[in-house]
């Protein structure tokens, strides 16, 4: 059967009906239920025989935020257009409740469809007219989550409990008889938990505490101060004795009622034989008394203080590679100005000098008579000299900082540079570029020409490629430039266990630009590398900002 959300005659009449009697009623029945924190949902049967014809009159605000859906989404809908829902116990107790006019408590419900938010709901359902069923619910899955991470709490402190070797630890009932038993307990004690858990815990004490009422003494003083600390004689499974320093700790619940105590045993007998060490040993015993008092609470509050702390040395792990990040852009930035001003100096300087050096010598060569040929020949090869020095500096000053990237930007310098590798190494290099103008500021069109001068420089040196295939394309909000070569390609695995520097700085000038650097290759199959920047605002077009 195919169930149509409804806005037409019949949903109408039906909630109208509702409305009415509830607005005749309750006068501000629109009001509470909008200010009701409970989830409140309204189902109005419209086929006794068909649950699926159940169909929503009215939600509350409450409702549509606990499910992360909108008024609108649910409003109409019939339980036929939600069929993981038809297969819990929601549909079979709203109809019981529309039939027996009793409420029914459907408890914990764990659902979540394409409408409403995956999580953990407490539901329950009432009559309210003749076919109008209420639903109310809460989503309890912050409360589920928190009680997990609360047994879960508990269980790593109990662990811990059990594996302190120098206390013994050990819980007792209102009444003093042992529920509980660590390891420190069975060295300290001589007993197994199987042999002492349900024992009074007197069976620790001479008989003359015990005839004394010592133990029942200590429990009263611990339920009435909260805590009581004694030293004395107690006495082991084999009968021997040892001083032993014992603080009890009543527990009490969130509402101070006794829930049993908390017993930590220490054997002291070493130090309480010392008599002549006596003034130290009281004062040392004063301050782990206090360590003592304070060791279950100090435990716990680690526990819970973990992830804080954790979180707090992410934070500054984060702000120091933050800055080391700035450090490393500054470096980037002053090398990158150093460089232009290498460049602009040997091109402007040395080459000022070799062009006078050069007309110097056709000047000497115009002079020198044709009987001069030895003078001639020195002319010709000190021109040829100077010529390729010209064409070393060039090269110097375009590999240190071209002047098209400055003067042209990207494009050409990107041009300028494939051209250049490829008259150099003899590879095949192509740049594919966009069609329509784009002007990239400094630190941008930097990064991508460094990155695509040092792939071509691993292309050279590794990749024994005949092609090289590189694309800049602008997208929505940023730019994505790419390197394909058809090379030998490499092992990524054990290219980042060499930490190659050409792969980290072209990593790292990306990451400088809040860009990614993605590199892909196979042994055989060549090696793609993608480099994705994003634009800042002032670099998009009018109609991307609005």
């Amino acid at each position: 059967m195919t169930t149509h959300r409804t806005s037409g005659p019949e949903a109408h009449a039906a909630k109208s009906v509702l409305t009415r009697h509830a607005e005749t009623t309750f006068p501000l029945y629109q009001e509470i239920l909008k200010g009701l924190p409970v989830g409140i949902v309204v189902l109005h049967l419209e086929n006794p025989r068909d649950i699926r014809s159940f169909r929503i009159t009215d939600v509350n605000p409450a409702a549509a935020l606990l499910t992360g859906a909108s008024l609108e989404d649910l409003h109409g809908r019939t339980l036929g257009e939600f069929p993981k829902l038809l297969k819990t116990e929601l549909p079979r107790r709203c109809l019981e409740a529309a039939q027996s006019r009793e409420p029914r408590n459907l408890g914990e419900i764990s659902y979540g469809d394409e409408r409403i938010r995956e999580g953990t709901y407490s539901v329950q359902v009432f009559p309210l007219l003749e076919n109008f069923i209420g639903v109310a619910f809460q989503n309890i899955t912050e409360r589920k989550q928190a009680e997990l991470a609360l047994r879960q709490s508990e269980e790593r402190f109990r662990l811990l409990v059990q594996s302190v070797q120098e206390y013994a630890i050990f819980n007792l009932d209102p009444l003093g008889n042992i529920v509980s038993w660590n390891n420190g307990a069975e060295r300290l004690k001589g007993y197994r938990a199987e042999e002492i858990i349900g024992k009074h815990f007197s069976v620790f004490y001479p008989p003359e505490d015990v005839a004394n009422e010592k133990p029942q003494r200590i429990l009263e003083e611990a339920t009435q101060r909260g805590q009581s600390e004694d030293e004395g004689w107690r006495v082991r499974k084999d009968g021997s004795r040892f001083w032993a320093n014992v603080v009890v700790t009543a527990l009490r619940n969130a509402k101070g009622s006794l829930q049993g105590f908390a017993k930590v045993t220490r054997d002291i007998t070493e130090r309480h034989g010392k008599e002549q060490s006596l003034a130290k040993a009281k004062e040392l015993l004063e301050v782990r008394v206090e360590q003592r008092t304070t060791v279950l609470a100090r435990v716990n509050h680690e526990l819970r203080t973990e992830i804080a702390e954790r979180a707090r040395a992410e934070e500054q792990l984060r702000a120091s590679l933050e800055q080391l990040r700035a450090l490393a852009g500054r470096l980037q930035s002053v090398r990158e100005e150093e460089r232009k001003s290498i460049a602009r100096e040997i091109h402007d300087e040395l080459g000022q000098a070799c062009t006078a050096i050069k007309m110097d010598l056709a000047l000497i060569g115009r002079k020198a008579t044709k009987k001069q040929t030895r003078l001639l020949a020195k002319v010709d090869s000190a021109t040829q000299l100077v010529d390729g020095m010209i064409v070393t500096l060039r090269r110097i000053a375009s590999e240190l900082r071209p002047r098209t990237l400055d003067d042209l930007g990207l494009a050409a310098a990107l041009e300028g540079q494939a051209q250049e590798f490829e008259t150099r190494t003899g590879i095949r290099c192509r740049v594919a570029l966009p069609e329509e103008s784009l002007v990239l500021d400094p630190e941008r069109s930097t990064a991508i020409f460094r990155i695509f001068q040092e792939s071509l420089t691993n292309v050279a040196r590794h990749a024994r490629a005949t092609r090289v295939e590189a694309r800049l394309e602008r997208e929505v909000n940023q730019i994505t430039f790419q390197v394909h070569d058809n090379g030998a390609g490499f092992d990524m695995e054990e290219a980042k266990s060499r930490k190659s520097l050409g792969l980290v700085g072209m990593h790292e000038r990306a990451l400088l630009l809040n860009g990614e650097l993605k590199v892909e290759s196979v042994p055989g199959t060549g090696t793609t590398l993608t480099l994705r920047i994003p634009l800042p605002t002032a670099a998009l077009p009018e109609q991307d900002l609005r």
